[in-house]
């Protein structure tokens, strides 16, 4: 098939699924040629690469910095406040973005997380660095949903199987790498490096810098950004039709449900039938309903007044709405490996947090391949679904024999079982990635992968 007849088939393809009941905005494909779309990549790649592995980076690190700042009973504050903003803003940035432009909005939320990495690596005590790491993780919503976001918008028709692969394999690789160079920087350098790393610095003294790391990604994608007459275009939103409601219940849901289980968990007395915790629950919950609601009647009875953040009309392909829930539960498991697997072998094993974060490799090599695996499997034929069951599959079979991993001499069985895991994981989020791509209306892309980035979000 040639080009014009995949882009032909590709429209059609959108306009049968489009879900809404009011007429879909005028679309126009990117025309990119192949060489800027693979520099373009790099430099959203980068920005991807680096807001996902700050939420991992530090799990072989908090205990150092527990003990330095002697709160260890407040230290999973550092991992948690990250994702709790990670989580809030990343539905709100797909509208923010339709009303700013892309390439601003991708800017803005560069700037806002190096700013405050930074900041970070220069904080003084326990406050100080849970409440930059809280603004950091809204600059790196932005980079992370953002991206999800260009990478599909921006590549041309006879590339687009490859799209999954992409952010499978940084996705795989920023959450297992994080770990590994954050044991690599606490034990030979400082805690601090962990943050400073995207700098590139040569020594302690920031001013003397050699290639940092945040320049060079940003300076990659407004190079290689099109010219305004070959960016794909939609309607231009407005302040005037932001919608102001959904994008609060959003921040306010997520963040009050997964307040209330960590504050919870890491309480010293039972509270689940407390107030301190039923409170922000029972919020959280009735903020997901008044959000559905709200977002119900914007699509309806307030049609054409506001564009929705949450469009609910997505919710009625069942092919999408399967893509968004094996994000939530595959990723689950996952994201519990990369902290806990670490944790265990510095606690029970005694290992350095480098060689904590040397113990996740084999899931780090298994996820690459199973991404590139899920591309090439579905870059002719759609076989998204099986993909997913199979790294359902194979994930599940991982955390179950971890399971029989009890004492040190169980390390080379651990190991192997991670692999298992990591592959899994690999297939699962190439395909589910693909499988969000294509279900969802072009001019919805957006909010569609912001969605699914929410329910990647709140798998942590």
């Amino acid at each position: 098939m040639g080009n014009s007849d995949e882009s032909t088939a590709w429209a059609e393809g959108d306009a049968a699924m489009e879900l809404g009941s009011h007429p879909a905005p005028p679309f126009k494909n990117a025309v990119v040629s192949t060489w800027r779309f693979w520099l373009l990549s790099v430099g959203v790649g980068l920005g991807l690469f680096l807001s996902m592995m700050d939420s991992s980076v530090v799990a072989t690190s908090l205990y150092t910095i527990g003990t330095e700042y002697q709160s260890l009973d407040s230290v999973n504050w550092v991992a948690l406040a990250y994702t709790l903003a990670y989580l809030g803003c990343a539905v709100t940035f797909a509208r923010f973005s339709d009303v700013m432009g892309r390439r601003n909005s991708f800017t803005i939320a560069y700037a806002i997380f190096f700013a405050f990495s930074l900041a970070c690596g220069f904080s003084q005590n326990m406050p100080q660095l849970i409440i930059f790491r809280s603004i950091q993780g809204i600059g790196g919503s932005g980079l992370y949903s953002l991206s999800m976001t260009i990478l599909p918008e921006m590549c041309p028709m006879h590339l687009r199987q490859y799209i999954g692969s992409i952010i499978g394999l940084v996705i795989a690789a920023s959450g297992l790498l994080g770990p590994v160079l954050g044991g690599i920087l606490t034990h030979y350098a400082s805690w601090r490096w962990v943050f400073w790393i995207k700098y590139a610095p040569h020594r302690l003294n920031l001013s003397i810098a050699l290639g940092p790391i945040g320049i060079v990604s940003i300076s990659i994608f407004l190079l290689t950004w099109p010219k305004p007459g070959r960016v794909p275009t939609n309607q231009r939103g407005t302040w005037r039709k932001f919608d102001y409601p959904g994008s609060f219940l959003v921040i306010a849901a997520s963040v009050l449900v997964v307040f209330a289980f960590q504050n919870a968990g890491e309480s010293l007395q039972p509270v689940w039938g407390d107030a301190v915790f039923i409170a922000p629950l029972g919020a959280g919950v009735f903020g997901w309903v008044a959000l559905l609601g709200w977002e119900y009647a914007a699509e309806t009875r307030f049609r054409g007044r506001f564009s929705p953040a949450f469009p609910v009309s997505l919710f009625k392909n069942r092919a999408y709405m399967a893509a968004a829930a094996s994000t939530l539960f595959l990723g689950y498991p996952y994201l519990l490996l990369i902290y806990s697997f670490p944790l265990r072998a510095q606690v029970v094993c005694g290992k350095s947090p480098l060689g904590a974060g040397v113990m996740l490799l084999p899931m780090l090599g298994t996820s690459a391949v199973g991404s590139a695996v899920s591309g090439k499997i579905n870059s002719k034929k759609n076989f998204l679904c099986e993909t997913i069951f199979v790294g359902a599959c194979l994930m599940t079979l991982g955390c179950g024999l971890l399971t029989s991993v009890s004492t040190v001499r169980d390390d080379t069985k651990a190991l192997g079982f991670l692999t298992f895991a990591g592959l899994g994981f690999g297939l699962s989020t190439a395909a589910a990635t693909m499988l969000v791509n294509v279900e969802a209306p072009a001019h919805d892309h957006g909010k569609a992968s912001k969605m699914a980035s929410c329910s990647a979000m709140l798998r942590r």
